[in-house]
């Protein structure tokens, strides 16, 4: 005879009485509380990375020439100019009818300050110094996730799978890059701006001739989406979904260095000299990596949200999140091993190289909009 009661223990530990819970793994609600608690500790004062409380998520920071001030593009609608040293917010830009995904500084032929923003209302707009729009770049048909500024031109990158190039003061598209099959995620110029990469959910990477518009070859090694790039000197690095960042030989355009990290790798950036990378990743950490010995040498803990967004100037790495902050960290505390961390040191992954196998991108991106969508008032 079935028993038509069992007793609550004999249910097991993945089920919850709490109705916002069902449906979760101990797992996901491990995760949760880890959440919660590094969330309260970062309102103390001598919280990692004494952070800069912003009212939405971060989804990429840019740092002005001033040295002093911050650029922020936020799931709010709006575009920040927030001074580093004060966490005052100086200008706020807003407009857009979605998401801003980045934010690109350029210099009028006076000297003055202006930026480019880009959105998930299918636009990039340009802005004075003091917030006023000044252009709108009309013409993709999906998101526009980011934006790069060269000379007199203008790049666009789109989920609706296209790169595009503007006259920055016209507002004419001068060009369309159409060969990747999804979404581009992140693009970068040479030095010389003759070639452009493209990064993409496509699984790929393209080299572009800029003055042609034409693929000169695509690079292929990650196993799903491909969400930032970084170039400097020769070298250029990506970070993908396959949890992985890697460094691309540009002369057999094949990776020479994989480094493996627990979840998404969403952002990059170099401490000065370029001897050290510094990945962002989907679990909430920074960490730093000696490039020549292909190690993790340190893991920087704080932030209850996606790192975002990375950039460096100076003695200083700033991160950005999705817990809508902005944390500085000083160089001189980063370099020695060690963790600076608000949990319990964790083993670092080893660098590893994998063979290419079939994907399904559709989830990762359902889960991008999913977290972007969500509610600001949970920062």
């Amino acid at each position: 005879m079935i028993q038509a009661a069992m007793d609550e223990d004999q249910i097991g530990p993945n089920i919850s009485s709490d109705a916002q819970n069902f449906f979760q793994s101990d797992r996901d609600l491990e995760i949760e509380q880890n959440r919660q608690r590094k969330k309260a500790e970062s309102a103390a004062k001598d919280a990692p990375g004494k952070p800069i409380t912003l009212s939405s998520k971060v989804l990429s920071v840019s740092l002005s020439d001033d040295r002093k001030t911050a650029y922020t593009a936020e799931s709010g609608h709006v575009a920040r100019k927030v001074d580093l040293a004060t966490g005052r917010v100086i200008t706020t830009f807003k407009g857009h009818a979605g998401p801003v995904t980045s934010v690109a500084i350029g210099l009028t032929s006076t000297g003055d300050e202006y930026i480019i923003t880009s959105s998930w209302d299918k636009t990039a707009r340009r802005w004075n110094a003091t917030g006023e729009p000044e252009m709108t770049y009309n013409g993709h048909t999906d998101f526009v996730k980011k934006v790069v500024i060269f000379g007199k031109s203008v790049f666009t990158a789109s989920s609706d799978g296209t790169v595009r190039q503007w006259d920055a003061l016209t507002g004419e598209c001068l060009r369309v890059f159409k060969d990747h099959t999804r979404a581009v995620e992140d693009i970068v110029l040479t030095e010389d701006g003759r070639v452009m990469y493209s990064a993409s959910s496509d699984t790929t990477i393209k080299k572009w001739d800029t003055s042609t518009g034409q693929v000169l070859s695509t690079l292929r090694g990650h196993l799903t989406s491909v969400y930032a790039l970084l170039l400097d000197d020769g070298s250029l690095w990506s970070a993908s979904a396959d949890k992985t960042a890697k460094r691309w030989d540009l002369e057999t355009e094949t990776p020479d260095v994989t480094l493996e990290h627990p979840d998404f790798v969403k952002s990059l950036c170099f401490l000065p000299g370029a001897a050290y990378l510094v990945t962002g990743c989907r679990d909430e950490n920074v960490r730093i990596w000696d490039i020549a010995s292909e190690k993790c040498i340190k893991t920087l803990t704080g932030h209850y949200g996606e790192v975002s967004g990375l950039a460096c100037l100076g003695s200083k790495l700033y991160s950005a999140s999705l817990d809508g902050t902005i944390r500085t960290w000083f160089l001189t505390d980063l370099k020695s091993p060690g963790q600076s961390t608000l949990d319990a040191p964790k083993k670092e992954p080893a660098v590893i190289r994998k063979t290419k196998k079939d994907v399904t991108l559709t989830e990762e991106e359902e889960r991008e909009l999913a977290e972007l969508m969500g509610s600001d008032d949970d920062l």
